[in-house]
């Protein structure tokens, strides 16, 4: 009960998506999965924390983006049981691995229960945020009706090969309560085969990619293309003033726009949906990925799911490289690269 994160789980994952407003009703709720138990006085002190955070927004007029789907939901639910009718025929969701317990209410309530209602792509091995989710306590039914997608169009077979290798070391679950396979992909694309650069020091590590970058800078029409990907904002700041000062000339980006001109710098987390010719991974070290969550250690299942989302964050780096990608460290490699320091 110490732990930020374990609230915004438990509000997440148990509160909203029961549509909880009583302190009684937080009684008699069920707690599949959240691994803490708790007992009635301890779920007496997390109401408390909730009764405060919910009187804090009223004064500030304020809702969460969670509870923002949810009050959409029952909103659509009564309209459509007023109307006899729904908002869409048909949903087509993308990216449904990332989305939480809010987030699948209002797709229910979206469309009724009918043939194609929703059509849902998702990829459990790329899922970053947030926590695993079960389908069919929202009523949606996917059981026996997926289709498993191998054949990756952006990177090559080389760079697809490294990147699942990543994953080999945790064990992922899909939205039909399935052990997901890591295994069997393929790729339309062949290129070359990642290069791995293990660095004695942060120094030597910035010297190494500001030659790998002025080199790749020389082989694309666009400097764009070339993209360096790191674990946070401060390894991004870092990354951006080091390379300066080798003469590189690089762009950090946060929330605007790619533009062109220069190679790009920005997070992991930033570089989800884009793509690059040339990826370099920078400070992939033992001391870097995964981060330091300790915010998550509140539960073993919380820690465990925690560092499954750390690997899939690496693994969703390293297929953001069309053609090229490198991986550099300083010290010890991360943990997660500790099958692959070689290719």
């Amino acid at each position: 009960l110490r732990s930020p994160a374990f609230f915004k789980a438990e509000y997440d994952a148990v509160v909203l998506p029961n549509l909880i407003t009583t302190r009684e009703a937080y009684f008699r709720v069920r707690r599949p999965g959240r691994g803490v138990a708790l007992t009635r006085a301890k779920r007496a002190a997390v109401w408390d924390v909730v009764e405060a955070y919910r009187a804090r927004a009223r004064v500030d007029g304020t809702v969460d983006f969670g509870e923002a789907a949810t009050i959409a939901a029952v909103h659509l639910r009564r309209v459509a049981q007023e109307r006899a009718e729904w908002l869409a025929d048909h949903v087509l969701v993308d990216e449904g691995q990332d989305l939480t317990p809010a987030h699948w209410l209002l797709l229910r309530s979206l469309a009724g229960e009918h043939d194609n209602d929703l059509f849902i792509a998702e990829d459990s091995h790329q899922r970053i945020y947030g926590q695993h989710v079960r389908l069919s306590q929202f009523g949606i039914a996917i059981v026996g009706r997926s289709r498993r997608l191998t054949l990756n169009y952006r990177t090559t077979a080389q760079n697809l090969g490294y990147a699942v290798g990543v994953l080999s070391g945790g064990a992922y679950v899909d939205l039909e309560e399935i052990l997901e396979k890591s295994g069997g992909y393929r790729s339309a694309r062949s290129g070359p085969t990642p290069r791995l650069l293990p660095c004695g020091s942060l120094s030597e590590e910035l010297d190494a990619a500001a030659k790998l970058v002025g080199e790749w800078i020389g082989q694309v029409d666009a400097p764009e293309t070339v993209a360096v990907l790191v674990r946070d904002r401060f390894q991004r700041d870092r990354l951006v003033a080091g390379l300066a000062e080798r003469g590189v000339g690089v762009r950090a980006v946060d929330r605007e726009q790619i533009t062109p001109g220069q190679p790009v710098v920005m997070t992991m987390h930033r570089a989800k949906g884009t793509e690059f010719a040339k990826v370099l991974l920078f400070d992939v070290s033992e001391d870097s990925v995964p981060a330091a969550l300790r915010d998550e250690k509140y539960d073993e299942t919380a820690w465990s799911d925690a560092m499954l989302r750390e690997r899939s964050l690496v693994y969703v780096a390293a297929t953001r490289a069309r053609d090229e990608l490198a991986v550099s460290w300083h010290g010890k490699p991360s943990g997660l690269l500790a099958l692959h320091v070689t290719v």
